[in-house]
């Protein structure tokens, strides 16, 4: 049996649905074919590259993220489905996945914003009513559910936090499988195993209360600044508010030569509930940059001072895929890299 990390950030509003109902999913829907499944899922490598080459023109990397999915997962294998601080964990129930076009699927009725999920008549392929589109979902894993929403401060240890925070979809992690079974007893009892993560619950109130009474807007957003330069950005940047041919709105920009990723972040020093103009102005960002080839991916996040976002907001951020971070998410991500050295944060 082996243990799996696979991470949902491909079409959230409509996998999270899928994993409600039993099923993991994954894109790459071009390949949705019964006789790739078959020779796939029985591990012909030549056949699964010549099928890039053919299909896409190219064999890029994420294509080992579908190999894992239909060659290497097997019935009974434990997968860690990591989201919103937490993480769940399910069971394998079959020894092969599912074509997207399996009519015999329970599909959701309907997407995380309530658009109802239906299947064409001509390829039994899944879209959202009204819409012209096919939803890039290609194949899925039925599971079973072992344990679902354990908060990662308390029950993960170190290892297995760091290891959450990897950003290929999926990764065998089988030799942490002790490190999810600690976890999962712990979670079960009731009794967190994290000390760290202890002394950092018991201080987020009153680092939070800190941060709304002592900062405003500028300084909330230097501090921002500060934890990506603390976390290894190469360079952070707080671009002018008023630049020429301004589209939406961003307050830092983080930018990670190693992982060639930029993060785009709108900043919000609010108190109370942060509504979803944040995920607007960040949404019509995104859509500017849409069209960039320049190698680097981009993540678009809101972090605000606030206690929650509205549930319009979440509403939105699953389905444009914008990070949501409240105050009290900010503050642990600052404990977590240490205190020390924001004597030097002005």
């Amino acid at each position: 049996m082996k243990y799996w990390l696979h991470r949902i950030s491909h079409l959230s509003n409509i996998s999270y649905p899928f994993l409600e109902k039993g099923y993991l999913t994954i894109g790459f829907s071009d390949f949705c074919e019964a006789e790739f499944l078959d020779k796939v899922s029985n591990g012909d490598w030549d056949y699964f590259e010549s099928q890039f080459d053919d299909i896409w023109g190219n064999r890029p990397k994420i294509r080992y993220n579908l190999w894992r999915f239909l060659a290497d997962m097997n019935k009974g294998d434990w997968v860690i489905v990591p989201s919103w601080g937490t993480f769940s964990i399910y069971k394998l129930k079959n020894k092969y996945a599912l074509l997207a076009s399996d009519l015999t699927i329970n599909i959701p009725e309907v997407d995380c914003i309530g658009k109802k999920i239906v299947r064409d008549n001509d390829y039994n392929m899944l879209k959202l009513e009204g819409e012209k589109e096919y939803l890039d979902i290609g194949f899925l894993r039925e599971v079973k559910l072992i344990a679902k929403d354990i908060p990662r401060y308390e029950f993960a240890d170190s290892a297995l936090t760091s290891r959450m925070k990897i950003r290929t979809t999926n990764a065998d992690i089988s030799d942490l499988k002790n490190n999810v079974k600690k976890a999962l007893s712990a979670f079960q009892s009731d009794k967190p195993i994290n000390l760290k993560a202890q002394i950092i619950e018991k201080s987020v109130d009153i680092w939070h209360s800190i941060i709304l009474e002592e900062l405003n807007d500028d300084k909330f957003e230097k501090l921002v600044k500060w934890y990506f330069d603390q976390i290894g950005a190469n360079e952070t940047l707080i671009p002018s508010k008023n630049y020429e041919d301004k589209v939406g709105d961003v307050d830092v920009i983080a930018t990670f030569e190693n992982i060639k990723t930029i993060i785009y972040v709108q900043v919000k020093y609010y108190k109370g509930e942060t509504s979803d103009w944040a995920i607007w102005q960040i949404k019509d960002f995104s859509e500017s940059k849409e069209n960039m080839f320049d190698g680097y991916s981009r993540q678009y996040w809101v972090i605000s001072s606030s206690d929650t976002f509205s549930t319009e907001s979440y509403n939105q951020a699953k389905e444009h895929n914008i990070l949501l971070i409240d105050g009290k998410q900010f503050v642990r991500m600052l404990l977590d890299i240490g205190i020390e050295s924001l004597e030097k944060f002005v």
